[in-house]
């Protein structure tokens, strides 16, 4: 089953009165690219998260973005006691009533000023509990994963929908232009003698330097290889969109393959039937293409 590049997941989990989610989004990109906003008590897992996602996902812009509470609520987060560091306070008050007395500086330090000073208050973690968060990090991560691999799935079934009719549109055209090919080199065979006939007034027809000509001609008009050829294209086409899950790459290559083959059958034709045909195989090869886009 084919999926979507593009989606939504979200996830959620209560543990110990703390309600955890994790929203993840996709959007279109070459390569898989995930960037995570996690709290603060998580920022060491950030390399975890990550890898929950990208083991599921091979393309595509990815944002993670986790939080305490949902729907507007607040809910505090268990992120351990703020402490004074009293050793770097101290060291702070010493160095400046140093300054005072060497440089003869006046003035004193209001609370404002002392709180602003770096590394004077610390968040310090309960290390015991650090298992307890990251198996909530792992529960919601996954969970707003496979919400997102839903409905990249649920898209994937509209997109494959979408395509297969156009594949069958295009199958039906090519074997038009199969059918029409015949004719088509019957009727140069027959214009080219008139014309010959004409430009020699009566006279007797060279039969073998005709026939040697018409089937130069007919060479140059055939075009049962490249039918064949984009035939095959658009039956491995739709084997990639029944068997793999993410063929994004394949489907493009083979949607280059086949805009090669209806060139050269346009190129070849010199035939008003067969153009119609070409033009409009052309038309349903790039809306094809711009569904492509949209797949992992």
């Amino acid at each position: 089953m084919i999926r979507s590049m593009t989606g939504y997941g979200r996830g959620e989990v209560v543990a110990e009165g703390h309600r955890l989610t994790a929203e993840l989004r996709t959007v279109n990109h070459r390569f898989c690219e995930v960037s995570a906003r996690l709290p603060r008590v998580f920022a060491a897992y950030e390399a975890e998260a990550r890898k929950i996602v990208q083991e599921r996902m091979t393309r595509g812009k990815l944002t993670l973005v986790v939080s305490w509470g949902s729907d507007g609520e607040n809910v505090n987060e268990p992120a351990g006691t703020l402490t004074l560091d009293r050793a770097t306070a101290q060291r702070y008050l010493d160095l400046l009533a140093e300054a005072k007395g060497v440089y003869g500086l006046k003035g004193e330090m209001d609370v404002t000023t002392f709180a602003g000073l770096p590394n004077v208050f610390a968040w310090q973690e309960n290390e015991r509990d650090a298992a307890f968060y990251l198996g909530l990090l792992r529960d919601v991560v996954t969970q707003a994963t496979e919400d997102l691999v839903r409905m990249k799935e649920q898209e994937g079934t509209l997109l494959a929908r979408d395509m297969e009719e156009r594949l069958e549109s295009i199958r039906a055209r090519v074997a038009q232009v199969r059918e029409r090919a015949p004719a088509r080199a019957r009727e140069t065979f027959e214009k080219t003698r008139e014309r010959v006939s004409q430009l020699l007034q009566g006279s007797e027809l060279p039969e073998e330097r005709v026939i040697q000509e018409i089937a130069m001609l007919s060479e140059r008009l055939d075009c049962t290889e490249e039918c064949v050829r984009l035939e095959a294209h658009v039956a491995q086409f739709r084997r990639y969109l029944a068997e793999e899950a993410t063929p994004g790459r394949k489907l493009n290559f083979l949607l280059q393959e086949m805009n090669r083959e209806i060139n050269t059958i346009g190129s070849k034709s010199n035939d008003v039937a067969i153009v119609e045909q070409v033009v409009e195989v052309k038309e349903e090869l790039e809306r094809i293409r711009e569904q492509v886009q949209n797949i992992e």
